[in-house]
């Protein structure tokens, strides 16, 4: 006998234990049920071919399921995403306007942001130069935009306002004045030299040319060996060097 599918609307998550409510009518009745939507669960799905891709449950999520009964309750199994307009409207006002204020949460040492208005939990994404939010800073609202958004499964927020580690602001003033580092050899491999500088802080690669090639070869460079570097580019997660002549 085929199950009867139910749609409903997810109104209530407990991330931590990826469980969700649903909200859905049943015979002119509005009732809740839970189902668990973990990665398990979302497996078994792409299994049985019902999805494609497991799906980060939210707020506001329009789903698809059905009711099985274990013990002496009931739960919803199966539940499929289809579609979620608060979302949507958020994402649209992303495209004109795109500073959102919300509360940084954190979930089994993740972090997430919950969108004030909507109660929407998006992932928090941090630069592995930044020093992350403590616990007194999710008390605070903190303001934060939407990064892409043309794909919701993977849209995520970035705060506006960033607190980097002392040796990144270093490394960005290293930069900005053009000057060189004294950098350590940690490895070498046909492609690149692998270095660390400031310090230990930083463990940064070169890839090789001609030139480098040469100076390994006669072992001018070579692994615990000191060289002089400058920093071509640097970003929020990279940090590119140049071979100098000493």
């Amino acid at each position: 006998m085929s199950e009867i599918i139910l749609r409903g609307k997810i109104t209530f998550i407990q991330n931590e234990k990826k469980r969700v409510t649903i909200e859905y009518e049943e015979k002119n009745k509005i009732r809740n049920i839970q189902a668990t939507v973990d990665e398990k669960e979302q497996e078994k799905l792409i299994e049985q071919k019902l999805i494609k891709k497991k799906h980060r449950f939210l707020i506001g999520d329009h789903v698809k399921f059905v009711i099985r009964k274990s013990g002496g309750g009931f739960y919803a199994a199966n539940v499929i995403y289809e579609y979620n307009n608060i979302l949507n409207t958020i994402v649209n006002k992303a495209q004109i306007e795109n500073k959102f204020l919300g509360y940084i949460k954190i979930v089994e040492d993740a972090y997430f942001i919950k969108e004030i208005d909507s109660y929407l939990f998006f992932p928090l994404q941090l630069s592995k130069f930044e020093i992350p939010p403590s616990i007194s800073e999710t008390e605070k609202p903190v303001t934060f935009k939407l990064l892409h958004i043309d794909d919701t499964e993977k849209t995520v927020a970035q705060l506006y306002n960033h607190q980097y580690k002392a040796s990144y602001l270093e490394a960005i003033k290293k930069y900005k004045n053009k000057a060189v580092i004294d950098a350590v050899v940690n490895k070498i491999t046909p492609f690149a030299i692998y270095v660390s500088i400031l310090n230990n802080e930083f463990d940064c690669k070169i890839p090789i040319n001609e030139h480098l090639s040469a100076l390994i070869k006669n072992e001018t460079i070579k692994v615990d060996s000191a060289i002089v570097v400058i920093i071509k580019h640097i970003n929020d997660n990279r940090i590119i060097l140049e071979y100098q002549e000493s």
